[in-house]
């Protein structure tokens, strides 16, 4: 019979094949970590987002009527 790994060059190919094999199955773990890192950020950039809406709503409008409202008045005061 004739054995399958004679030479130092089919073993050097065989420890190769196992190491890129290995290498491929780390990087899609890695890739799959890092789709679930990214979604957990978009996520937080959305509320964020809807946090900032918010507060642009409910904080900066009313200041900017009551900006609008003292600039009336001053046109107002001024023009008696």
């Amino acid at each position: 019979m004739n054995p399958l790994y004679t030479t130092s060059t089919d073993i050097l190919y065989l420890v190769l094949t196992v190491m890129i094999a290995i290498l491929g199955i780390l990087l899609a773990l890695a890739l799959y970590h890092l789709v679930h890192i990214l979604r957990n950020v978009n996520k937080v950039s959305h509320k964020a987002k809807d946090t900032m809406d918010l507060l642009n709503h409910y904080l900066w409008q009313p200041i900017k009527i009551a900006l609008m409202v003292l600039d009336k008045m001053k046109d107002k005061m001024g023009k008696k």
